[in-house]
């Protein structure tokens, strides 16, 4: 079976059921609240709806584009972790999330005044938030394969593959 066989077959297997599509619907409008507060909330001054006025059409594709990712896979963790009772492979599920939480905080970045604070928490300086912003499709495009990788070996757990 080739790997997007698999890929669709383990999501298919998880959304079919209704508890876990309405799981996935509720995680997927969480995370983007999220990643959309994060920034209006490291920002002096500023508020959600204010924060909803400064993305553009490109960072509104991305946040919705890695919150699917994010909704997507944690749907078919947690279908894993319940139905499988195999608790192996926990260190890749951290790692996808938190790749994730990084992935939309860069694709947040469309500017200086919102990452800066946000780096600031984790004690980067302006250094790294002007490399970050550089380089940030680079980032979250990294960051979308590591998360794919993710999802296909969550499904190759879900359809037993592996």
């Amino acid at each position: 079976m080739n790997r997007s066989k698999i890929t669709l077959q383990g999501i298919k297997e998880v959304l079919q059921r209704p508890k876990y599509s309405l799981l996935f619907v509720g995680a997927f409008l969480v995370t983007l609240y999220l990643l959309i507060l994060i920034p209006a909330l490291s920002v002096p001054g500023n508020s959600f709806f204010l924060q909803l006025t400064l993305f553009t059409p490109l960072g509104w594709t991305l946040i919705s584009f890695i919150a699917l990712l994010y909704a997507l896979f944690m749907t078919m963790q947690i279908y894993v972790f319940r139905n499988h009772k195999k608790m192996a492979g926990v260190g890749a599920s951290v790692g996808g999330g938190v790749s994730v939480l990084f992935a939309g905080v860069a694709s947040s970045a469309f500017c200086v005044s919102c990452l800066a604070p946000l780096f600031a928490l984790f004690g980067i300086g302006f250094g790294g938030v002007l490399f970050v912003l550089e380089y940030r499709f680079y980032f979250v495009v990294v960051i979308v394969v590591l998360m794919a990788i993710s999802i296909y070996l969550t499904a190759k757990k879900i359809n037993r593959v592996c």
